[in-house]
């Protein structure tokens, strides 16, 4: 227990107390360090990456600098080389935030558009692509340029209707080899390529199904299950 501030002892040196002060605000600093979930490169000036962390505004961060217990180690054209935990991860402008924890269930925090709409970049078997989260739709869905573009086949496929917006349209259900969102990477997920025209890839519930949603303002919070 403490001893009453009354008769705490008084002989500590300005000194000592500095260094003590100093000490407490670097346990702070430490911890507040640790808090860091997500990270994303929005933007980089010279030797200056400008990041996203947790959601907050764009802040620019030189090399060998840290923010919120992210350092930027390095920042090339287009990527930067950050490190959290002594974990180094590449980020790359236009990408999804990622998870840089380095504990717990892999998140992604997804920044609302204007119109309210949740729209992110993500991958396919590997490859880029814009995909918009969409809890209607039953699985991932694509046009079929898309699908051409991404490499898919549809050997082997299942032909299927799916009723969209605009009535009902034919379509072709395969597997995905993979799926991911940030730091969140699901395998084998079904997929449906239309035949109709669709501006961006719709992140289905073939996907979210394995997640746990959190909507808060203008942020959701994707964390995996397992």
């Amino acid at each position: 227990m403490h001893a009453p501030l009354s008769t705490a002892p008084r002989c500590l040196r300005p000194a000592s107390r500095r260094l003590r002060l100093l000490a407490a605000l670097a346990l702070f600093g430490s911890s507040v360090a640790a808090c860091a979930q997500s990270v994303s490169l929005v933007g980089s000036f010279g030797d200056k990456a400008l990041l996203v962390i947790d959601g907050a505004a764009p802040k620019a961060v030189a090399a060998g600098q840290s923010q919120h217990g992210v350092k930027v180690v390095r920042v090339d054209d287009g990527s930067a080389l950050v490190s959290v935990g002594g974990q180094q991860q590449v980020l790359r402008v236009g990408s999804s935030p990622v998870n840089l924890a380095g504990k717990g269930a892999a998140t992604a925090v997804l920044q609302a558009l204007p119109n309210g709409q949740f729209v992110t970049e993500g991958r396919i078997n590997g490859k880029l692509v814009r995909m918009m989260v969409d809890t209607g739709a039953t699985m991932v869905s694509l046009s079929r340029s898309q699908a051409i573009q991404l490499g898919l086949s549809l050997q082997g496929g299942r032909p299927i209707a799916v009723h969209t917006a605009n009535g009902v349209v034919q379509a072709t259900q395969i597997v995905l080899s993979s799926v991911r969102v940030g730091a969140i990477e699901r395998r084998e997920v079904p997929a449906v390529i239309q035949d109709s025209s669709l501006p961006i890839v719709l992140l289905g519930m073939s996907f979210l199904k394995h997640l746990d949603l959190q909507h808060s303002a203008d942020r959701l919070t994707l964390t995996a299950r397992d």
